[in-house]
């Protein structure tokens, strides 16, 4: 939910792999760096929440394959009896791993990793600094135990109560016609993303476009993920697609992304805004410029403040803007930097932002 405070101790790293070779490798890295403190070795994922008890880590770098109990099954538990940042660190052979490590940034995890290539490789100091990079930030991150969900008896109740003063909110501003919702995540945003998708109604009148930041060998199985859920097609754009309604779109990482006239997309290859290609604000001030207060724009979980300056642009130009609440959110930080700007917006958790959305929408 909110960073830690700085302290001068070692960070306290859990190691979770069942290969004694990767397990050799991610010590040496971190042996490398006094920041970091192995405090202790799991071999599966039962010892690896016995030992998050115990040891009570910083930050727990988690292999995915393991015998006894899987890493996705070991997040799931770890998250509801001993929270802790939990990094991904998997190799990647088919989709189904792909999707596998996908489906643990559901279950808690914070962010998800190929497993750095070995000391011969060209790409191993590249990969090192990563891994080192990842944990570091993600460390910072005080996660809490998921929270129930709303049951679906609870959520017609509410929205039994909340649809006249929706339907009256939205005659008294004059609601413009919507072009397009976009929506920007972080860690902790995959889940989000998911819950929006499963209640969008078939058929969307709009396209739905998503930055999520997530390392590019993922992207792929994430659009694929999603895609089992989501009751419209989900696709990865590509540089001049035109957006269409009825569509979702992810992102591809590595480039900006900018919705230009007639819902077409632009992919450059620019710098990081906020750390980040793609960037939130980038996507969110794009759209601003293009329909003004004709879109809707949702910020869910995420560590930083991408998103912020770009929600509250849509937001000061008349357009509908969500953010997650922060008793929904992994990492309150996003959506918090929003309302630290000051942003106007409906603090809803995911499932809430997609019925008021379905309600808006007229769907």
């Amino acid at each position: 939910m909110q960073q830690t405070g700085n302290t001068n101790r070692p960070i306290r790293v859990l190691l979770v792999e069942d290969s004694q070779v990767y397990l050799n490798l991610l010590k040496r890295i971190l042996s490398e760096d006094p920041l970091f403190d192995v405090v202790a070795e799991a071999k599966n994922g039962a010892e690896a929440v016995n030992y998050t008890i115990k040891y009570k880590p910083d930050i727990i770098s988690m292999d995915l394959i393991m015998p006894i109990m899987d890493g996705l099954e070991a997040t799931r538990e770890i998250m509801q009896r001993s929270p802790v940042p939990i990094v991904i660190v998997s190799s990647i052979y088919n989709s189904k791993d792909i999707e596998m490590a996908i489906s643990e940034l559901d279950a808690g995890a914070v962010a998800v990793l190929p497993k750095p290539s070995g000391p011969a490789d060209p790409g191993f100091k590249a990969d090192s600094e990563k891994y080192k990079k990842t944990l570091r930030i993600m460390s910072q991150i005080k996660v809490v135990r998921r929270t129930r969900a709303l049951s679906k008896g609870e959520f017609s109740n509410l929205l039994n109560k909340e649809r006249d003063k929706t339907l009256n909110d939205n005659t008294e501003k004059g609601l413009k016609k919507i072009g397009i919702v976009a929506i920007g995540a972080s860690a902790g945003g995959p889940e989000g993303i998911r819950l929006i998708l499963s209640r969008l109604k078939p058929a969307f009148p709009v396209p739905v476009v998503i930055v999520q930041h997530i390392d590019h060998h993922f992207v792929d199985g994430f659009a694929n993920w999603l895609n089992s859920y989501s009751k419209n097609p989900v696709v990865v754009l590509e540089n001049g697609m035109r957006m269409r309604e009825g569509t979702v779109y992810v992102a591809p990482s590595g480039r900006q992304l900018r919705v230009t006239r007639n819902g077409v997309a632009s992919l450059s290859a620019e710098v990081k805004n906020n750390g980040h290609a793609p960037s939130v604000d980038v996507l969110f001030k794009s759209i601003e410029q293009l329909y003004g207060g004709g879109c809707i724009a949702i910020l869910l979980s995420g560590m930083g403040k991408d998103g912020a300056e770009g929600i509250k642009a849509i937001s000061d130009s008349g357009g509908i803007v969500f953010l997650q609440d922060e008793e929904s959110c992994l990492v309150y930080g996003m959506p918090g930097e929003a309302v630290k700007l000051g942003v106007n917006a409906k603090k809803l958790n995911p499932e809430e932002i997609a019925d008021e959305i379905n309600l808006l929408l007229n769907i």
